[in-house]
């Protein structure tokens, strides 16, 4: 199985839905694919501390 590197992001939880999760980071929202979250499946509102997939968020330009 192929290992990726992954960042923590301090960020709450605002919103769900199945496949992804609504963040607020310095003031901007961001929605997050479940797919890129470590423990995706178990994100709810008001979880923060997300571990985050580093490509995605270089791809989306949120720094860890």
């Amino acid at each position: 199985m192929a290992r990726f590197a992954q960042s923590t992001i301090a960020a709450e939880i605002k919103k769900t839905t199945d496949r992804a999760v609504l963040v607020v980071i310095e003031g901007e929202e961001h929605w997050i694919p479940r797919s890129v979250c470590l423990d995706g499946d178990s994100l709810s509102v008001g979880d923060d501390d997300l571990i985050v997939a580093d490509w995605w968020l270089e791809k989306n330009g949120i720094e860890p």
